[in-house]
């Protein structure tokens, strides 16, 4: 496998941060590979658990410092000094970037543009090579700057609600600027080209997850005895993409037609106080367990005591969206069976009643029946959940992931670095002597 002798960063906005493990899951896998990365993060973690896997990553953690006063006084006074350094360094170029921002952006910030500017000053000085952004909004906004700044090339990868919320028109400029574009579902890679045309350089790359952590043992057997309370489990933000509310109404018309059931959401967010709410007005309160955020072999635990999981998401208004939530992968490959829903990519994955139960959104009726044909259809179950495992070993492992996100980059790299040369070459015979 070709390894790549350049140091690229990673640009992300938080680092590390527990619902993202797909963007951990790919730094340790390329540094498996051989990579040399450094990480750039644009803001600082908030007090909450932290995946086991952080501690084995290689590269350094940099925040890029901005304006605001988030970790200390020097903050403001480190951005002011690397954009005076840069202004000095490049003052035509610096000049053209900030005009260029202000003119070409939908929601131009200076905030942002000063941001960017304090990262390509500490790339340049770190002698990062090429630079990969994940999210195709802020990080990768910050990104197309400091390629202005700087030249450095880049590309990013885009996932659900950056692309669902960000304007067509800087999703085609940026991706016409990158020399790659990764995603994680063909949904996502369609509506993409459909944006920036069918010659784009946009390429599938699913996410993955380590099968073996959560290959639990005795998974599901106190479900399994006659008179037991089945548990269904729900793991995730509590955000209304994740369509919470029907599954604790759906929770509601299993109760009423006396299924003995329990359910448990784990997790934590905005929406938390409306869930409680909605949980007491139909009188759920010995149905419905909320123990928070969860470690990760808490998680497993959880798994393991399911006899169902359910994620009943949505599309809101403002089109934002999941792609394929990566708890869906965490559960088919424990072995537990899953109802969801027709969204974005996740029929990628879940194909019903092959690999798992599709209902369509907002229809916690239908999401009520898909759980009591499960609690009450073992034998079939147990034939789903089999084939489910089976589509995660073949397609959505972390080796599998790693690959494809090494080949993507690594063509990415290549492609940056060829450009490089020919704009230097031409910069020769132009008679140019600096950037």
């Amino acid at each position: 496998m070709t390894r790549v002798a350049v140091r690229v960063g990673f640009l992300v906005k938080t680092f590390p941060r527990l619902s993202e493990t797909f963007i951990l899951n790919e730094i340790l896998g390329l540094e498996e590979m051989g990579w040399d990365l450094c990480i750039y993060a644009l803001k600082r973690p908030a007090k909450e658990p932290v995946h086991p896997g952080v501690a084995r990553v290689k590269a350094p953690v940099h925040y890029v410092p901005g304006l605001q006063l988030e970790a200390s006084l020097l903050e403001p006074l480190k951005n002011l000094a690397a954009n005076l350094g840069m202004l000095t360094k490049r003052p035509v170029r610096y000049a053209q970037a900030l005009a260029r921002y202000f003119t070409s952006a939908t929601e131009p910030r200076r905030k942002h543009f000063f941001q960017a500017a304090c990262l390509a000053w500490e790339l340049e000085k770190q002698g990062i090579t090429h630079l990969h952004a994940h999210f195709a909004n802020l990080p990768t906004a910050l990104a197309e700057i400091v390629h202005w700044l700087t030249g450095i090339p880049f590309s990013f990868t885009a996932h659900a609600k950056d692309i669902y919320t960000s304007g067509a028109r800087d999703l085609e400029r940026r991706i016409q600027a990158a020399t790659a574009v990764m995603t994680c579902t063909a949904f996502n890679e369609q509506y993409l080209r459909a944006i920036a045309g069918p010659g784009a350089a946009i390429h599938l790359a699913y996410h993955g997850i380590d099968t073996a952590r959560f290959a639990v043992k005795g998974r599901g057997e106190a479900a399994r005895e006659p008179e037991a309370i089945s548990t269904v489990l729900t793991v995730g933000r509590f955000s209304p993409k994740k369509g919470l509310e029907d599954l604790i109404r759906a929770c509601a018309i299993l109760r009423d037609r006396n299924c003995r059931m329990r359910c448990v959401i784990v997790g934590y967010g905005e929406q938390e106080a409306a869930l409680k709410q909605l949980r007491r007005e139909l009188g759920l309160e010995a149905v419905i367990e909320m123990p928070g955020r969860l470690a990760q072999p808490e998680v497993v635990e959880q798994y393991r005591r399911a006899a169902v999981f359910a994620l009943p998401c949505v599309v809101l208004e403002n089109g934002d969206r999941d792609g394929i939530p990566n708890v869906l992968y965490e559960a088919m490959a424990a072995g537990v069976p899953v109802v969801t829903t027709n969204v974005s990519g996740i029929t990628e994955l879940v194909r019903h009643e092959e690999t798992g139960w599709i209902v369509d959104p907002h229809k916690p009726e239908a999401l009520a029946a898909s759980i009591e044909y499960v609690l009450t259809h073992r034998e079939r179950a147990a034939e789903v959940v089999k084939r489910a495992r089976q589509r995660v070993e073949a397609d959505f492992t972390l080796e599998a992931s790693a690959r494809r996100a090494h080949e993507k980059l690594l063509a990415a790299v290549m492609t940056g670095m060829n450009e490089a040369r020919q704009k230097q070459r031409e910069r020769v015979v132009c008679g140019e002597t600096s950037a």
